[in-house]
């Protein structure tokens, strides 16, 4: 009777869940990855990005390494602190493109990551979805022409690490998991600023999934976790960023900052101007995108599609509340990033409902090649039509010239520290400064802090009195500069002026042409920023 009572309860329970199967990348999925990796030198002009010197807005990145790192907290300025410490990390000061060089690589492999971890209905297909994400990644034009000194690379592959984190999460619940995702927010508000942005779009699609299934327990749990991510975010952003956000910083943003009555016709401008790096009408990528979400929720990532479908909400919320600039080339490059990624993973998607409607006319094709056909068919259309923004060097007739083309004070500079006597004067524009001072390496530099500039900081070069710096750019500063050089070349001894511009707009332009029309002025370099003599007629 006793054996006859157990079998039975026994067999009125619910059956046990079958025990989670944890997949691992396979040998396919590593191999995938390393051909898109090993194609990045392919399509990126590597050794011009390397060897190029620094611009404005990357000089004084640059030089901010050279300082003590007691200095770290002021120099950084609008830098994420991660990112600087980064900086410091690379042996040689000239090579330090190879920081968002490598966070433009590990894009491409969290946006494989991205497209390969939603349940697509076989494994096969699931790298397909992952190879063509991170192919749309590694050929998207605008990750051409953000080699900045700055953690622009870094925006886009913490966002694009987070949503495959939460894909991942979404995958295998578990609390290990969402403390992985946790330390993401942490670790990733040290280099990237952006990441609170993600963040919430991340912790509100959980919270709103796990409401609507009323699975309270998981609830908890993400509401516990996105406390703690937002506070670990806020004491970063506190700590290292906020100092940053002055008045000037505020001001060179405006323009990014549309009012809402502006938001219309600021929003079809910046998407017009926004399309060559884009390499498709916006129309289209735009609707591959949605087509991805809608394939993410789909394919029981519902967290994730949520994510994604709040980047656009929000920073345009945070550019009219003058909080974040919005559809900046700069700024904004991880949201045209994401956008590349989840377009791939919507190409595959769109691709997948068509075979399967003219399934019937495929014969004994698999399906899985099919849908590869027009993923690579497509592909390659994007490639060709984008084939001239390929190993582009910052200046392709037809398509956009970048500061790195347009610029050249490490030059200049060399030229003038080998040629100048000890009596010469040298006399700079402001945005030639940092640069001047960055590459030369023999001569000390002290930080002059706060400083009223977007920057916040300055630099002196105490065994450099022959230096002058102009102090405005307009026609009376451009004088009173040249004429302070005139007279401290007379107190030297009548020795060599040389003059150093960089940066130079067309207003600056207009007012060192008025000016140096009452001087001799000798051209002694070519290039595109040339050193020339100046003396007295």
């Amino acid at each position: 009777m006793v054996a006859q009572l157990m079998t039975r309860n026994v067999s009125d329970r619910a059956p046990l869940p079958a025990p989670v199967k944890r997949r691992r990348p396979t040998r396919t999925d590593w191999a995938v990855v390393a051909v898109l990796l090993a194609a990045v030198p392919v399509v990126h002009d590597v050794r011009t990005m390397l060897s190029a010197p620094y611009w404005l807005d990357e000089a004084w990145v640059a030089l901010s390494v050279r300082m003590p790192l007691t200095d770290l907290p002021v120099t950084t300025s609008s830098t994420p602190i991660g990112w600087s410490l980064l900086l410091r990390l690379v042996p040689d000061s000239d090579d330090l493109r190879v920081v968002p060089l490598a966070f433009h690589v590990l894009s491409i492999g969290v946006a494989y990551a991205l497209g390969r971890l939603p349940q697509w209905p076989t494994r096969r297909l699931g790298i397909v979805a992952g190879a063509v994400a991170g192919a749309a990644v590694l050929l998207l034009p605008a990750q051409q022409v953000r080699h900045d000194l700055k953690q622009y690379s870094a925006d886009a592959a913490v966002t694009v690490g987070m949503l495959a984190i939460t894909a991942w999460t979404e995958r295998t619940w578990s609390r290990r998991r969402l403390g992985v995702l946790v330390a993401a927010v942490c670790v990733g508000m040290l280099i990237s600023h952006v990441t609170a942005i993600i963040a919430a779009g991340v912790f509100s699609g959980m919270f709103l999934v796990n409401l609507l299934r009323r699975r309270w327990a998981r609830l908890l749990e993400v509401a516990v976790a996105g406390f703690i991510a937002g506070w670990l975010a806020a004491a970063v952003y506190v700590a290292f960023s906020a100092r940053a956000r002055t008045d000037e910083m505020r001001a060179f943003w405006a323009a990014a900052f549309p009012q809402p009555h502006e938001l219309s016709a600021y929003l079809a401008e910046r998407l017009h101007n926004l399309t060559s790096v884009i390499g498709a009408p916006v129309p289209l990528i735009s609707g591959l995108a949605v087509a991805g979400i809608v394939t993410i929720a789909w394919l029981r990532r519902p967290a994730t599609a949520i994510a994604v479908s709040s980047l656009p909400v929000t920073v345009i919320i945070l550019g009219v509340a003058e909080v974040y600039p919005l559809l900046d080339p700069r700024t904004s490059h991880f949201l045209l990033v994401t956008t590349a990624a989840m377009a791939g993973v919507g190409l595959v998607g769109v691709a997948t409902l068509l075979v399967g409607l003219v399934s019937h006319v495929l014969h004994r094709t698999p399906p899985t090649v099919a849908i590869t056909a027009i993923c690579v068919v497509l592909l390659g259309a994007f490639t060709v039509h984008n084939g001239a923004w390929y190993r582009f060097d910052g200046d392709e007739p037809g398509l956009e010239r970048t500061p790195i083309a347009m610029t050249d004070v490490r030059s200049a500079t060399q030229y003038v520290n080998e040629n100048r006597s000890r009596n010469d004067v040298v006399i700079l524009n402001p945005l030639a400064w940092y640069g001047f001072a960055f590459y030369s390496e023999r001569d000390s530099i002290e930080l002059i802090a706060p400083y009223t500039n977007t920057v916040g900081w300055w630099v002196d070069m105490p065994s450099r009195s022959d230096v002058v710096v102009i102090p405005e750019t307009d026609t009376e500063g451009v004088q009173l500069g040249v004429e302070r050089g005139i007279e401290l070349a007379a107190e030297r001894g009548g020795a060599r002026i040389w003059l150093i511009r960089s940066f130079v707009s067309s207003e600056e332009a207009e007012a060192w042409r008025s000016v140096l029309a009452n001087y001799r002025v000798e051209q002694v370099t070519g290039g595109v920023e040339p050193v020339v003599l100046i003396s007295e007629k």
